[in-house]
């Protein structure tokens, strides 16, 4: 480790070295079990790795005497030792449950026998190391966290089979980014200026990132005189509690809680904490779903929401629960910084009813979009955000801004090595940007028109009456607003919505099945600026049902709008119909479909339609009927200069495409009598 190495706005290194030993120290542990044949279970593999990183921390905090040295060959009496070190680590208060007992269980013992000597030392020598290494970077000033970082993906992947396990473990660079705005705010809200101690929680705390993070950020930071510090954490899982806690002792965080319990039903330890928490962290699970009565019966009044939102046979998902919990333990005015699916703040449904919701029960203060990597150490890339809210009753008379950010890169990928998902180190983080840009929003609580904070990372802080169903970061990217601003300040233009324009047909027509006598438009069909690819058309039969199209009506695909397909339909000569990927759009009375095509193709309106995507993954992304509705076209004044330079310029595309199509049209007829030159 060396003192003058890169660190970024967190402290923790961007070094890829930083991290590499304590992976290899895993995979030699995994290669040992492999090797012995002992433990077939892999949880208990994982708990003996634990048991033993929990020991040889208490000696390093020197709690615990007489840790034998792992030699080679080990002493006869190696294991008879290791096992005294054990049971004594495991009575230390800092390996208490909240309860009662100790974390490891009411009769506490390592499950290697004397005849484990060998594979118990090579263990304990890897183990040494791995604790060295998380300690060498301590010593430097980076709290690193290897529980996390390496332990916790590492582990669970290669040790741990049951799959009610499963966490997608937070990566550092999101845990801190969400702690040190937390911390920002807390100072500046003057709530660490009071005497009654801090309550911070995560109902799901996994390995305990979010409170280790905290904590060593407030060790450092928090003001002089800031109040104590009082951490909560819960987990269902009572292997995810036991690792929280000794990852909580490897930061030397003490006087914490941490239960085991399930946090969004009635009778956990959490409870006790309802209306109490000044600030909550956390990653929830994503996907498990419960039936409406299931949660009105078992969770109750921890998510008040739900337990009365009658009228639904609709599952509930364990994200948006986790928001309603998380609110019912906030006390007014606290905060919840939580990383959800991209669903709870763009989708319709369940998801939108909880967003109304929060409108009045919460202060919306920002969203920041995370890329497709974050989870993808695992094994997934769904698309997230951090939602940050505030637990407040909102009376609409103070004039808020909510900050919008866009995370593209976390600086770094994820390859795989032998089945092991690894974290590389490539690329920039965003984050720390991010963090400057949500710190220049002071004074933006008056503003009556978006502010961008960042081009690059895009940030900006939103006036609340601009958000509308949904809380998506990339509406409101940066480009989008410098091109609306940009075309407002053009005087001879006024910006017209698309709605205004043209009327949205698609939904009014029923789907018919393709047959002989009929073309059909596909999204492929459709190449650059409009033109079609009449050779593909003539022979394209799909199975699936088309909506049918007249000529004169413009075609958008909503489907990854970062491929840009606009077409103003032809005359075939035949019925047409076309993909339902696609928007219909007829013109309004006096409308030149040509000049729609034409300006839905521009940069100014590109950047916009590209930034109003949502879905589950960058290669399904799509714009929504409503969203698209809103986009806004520079439209000429009357008699303007601009307007006939508009005129001009839409007649030369018109008959460009017009010339395009004909000629098309004779190389496809060419082509289908190619080898009619032949004389037989």
């Amino acid at each position: 480790m060396r003192p003058d190495a890169n660190w970024n706005l967190f402290g923790t290194e961007k070094d890829s070295a930083s991290y590499a030993p304590i992976y290899e120290r895993l995979a030699e542990l995994r290669e040992e079990f492999h090797r012995s044949g002992r433990l077939d279970d892999s949880n208990a593999k994982l708990d003996e790795v634990v048991k033993l990183f929990a020991t040889y921390l208490a000696v390093r905090l020197g709690d615990v005497q007489g840790f034998p040295e792992p030699t080679d060959p080990p002493a006869e009496d190696f294991v008879a030792r290791l096992q005294d070190s054990f049971i004594s680590a495991s009575k230390l208060p800092y390996y208490a449950r909240s309860d009662s007992g100790s974390i490891f269980g009411a009769t506490p013992a390592l499950m290697l026998r004397n005849s484990d000597a060998a594979l118990a030392a090579r263990l304990t020598r890897l183990v040494v190391r791995a604790v060295g290494d998380a300690f060498a970077h301590q010593e430097f000033g980076n709290p690193y966290d290897v529980l996390n970082e390496a332990f916790g993906h590492f582990v669970r992947d290669n040790f741990r089979g049951n799959i009610e396990d499963a966490q997608y473990l937070t990566p550092a660079e999101v845990v801190d980014f969400m702690a040190t705005i937390a911390l920002d705010d807390l100072s500046r809200g003057g709530r660490l200026s009071q005497e009654e101690p801090l309550v911070v929680a995560d109902p799901c705390c996994g390995v305990g990132s979010f409170l280790t993070a905290f904590a060593s950020k407030y060790r450092t930071s928090a003001p002089q005189g800031a109040p104590p510090l009082k951490l909560h954490g819960q987990d269902k899982v009572e292997r995810m509690a036991r690792l929280a806690t000794v990852n909580l002792t490897l930061f030397r965080v003490f006087g914490h809680s941490v239960s085991i319990g399930n946090s969004l039903y009635q009778g956990s330890p959490l409870d006790e904490l309802n209306g109490g928490v000044d600030l909550i962290l956390t990653n929830p699970p994503f996907g498990a779903r419960f039936a409406q009565p299931e949660i009105a019966l078992l969770a109750g009044h921890n998510t008040p929401f739900f337990s009365l939102l009658g009228g639904t046979r609709t599952p509930l998902d364990s994200e948006l629960l986790f928001v309603d919990r998380s609110l019912r333990l906030l006390r007014e005015g606290g905060l919840l910084l939580i990383v959800v699916p991209d669903s709870v703040i763009s989708a319709s449904g369940v998801p939108a009813l909880l967003r109304h919701h929060l409108e009045t029960t919460a202060t919306l203060r920002g969203v920041i979009e995370l890329p497709s990597v974050t989870f993808a150490q695992a094994g997934t890339r769904t698309k997230t955000a951090v939602l940050y809210l505030e637990k407040h009753k909102t009376t609409g008379s103070a004039r808020q801004s909510v900050f919008m950010g866009v995370c593209e890169d976390l600086g770094f990928q994820v390859n795989s090595r032998k089945g092991v998902q690894i974290k590389v180190e490539k690329g920039q983080d965003d984050l720390p940007a991010l963090v400057a840009a949500y710190r220049r929003m002071d004074g933006s609580t008056g503003i009556k028109e978006p502010m961008i904070l960042s081009d690059s990372p895009s940030a900006a802080a939103i006036p609340i009456e601009y958000i509308r169903d949904a809380w998506t970061p990339r509406h409101y990217q940066s480009k989008r607003l410098e091109a609306l601003r940009n075309m407002s300040d053009t005087r001879q233009i006024v910006t017209a919505r698309l709605h205004d324009l043209v009327d949205f047909v698609a939904d009014q027509r029923r789907p018919e099945q393709h047959r002989a006598g009929l073309a059909f438009i596909s999204v492929l069909h459709v190449l650059a600026e409009g033109v079609l690819d009449l050779a593909a058309l003539e022979t394209y039969a799909p199975k699936t049902p088309g909506v049918p199209v007249k000529p004169g009506e413009v075609l958008l695909s909503r489907i990854n709008p970062r491929i840009p397909r606009a077409l103003v339909v032809p005359d075939l000569g035949q019925p047409v119909l076309c993909s339902s990927e696609f928007e219909i759009m007829r013109p309004k009375h006096g409308v030149d479909p040509y000049m729609i095509a034409y300006l839905l193709l521009s940069h100014a309106v590109q950047v916009q339609i590209q930034s109003l995507t949502s879905g589950t993954s960058a290669s399904h992304n799509r714009v929504k009927t409503a969203d698209l509705a809103r986009v806004s076209l520079p439209i000429p004044r009357t008699a303007s200069e601009s307007g006939e330079r508009l005129k001009r310029k839409v007649t030369l595309y018109r008959k460009g495409l017009a010339s395009m199509l004909t000629s098309h049209q004779s190389l496809v007829r060419l082509r289908e009598t190619e080898m009619d030159w032949l004389v037989t």
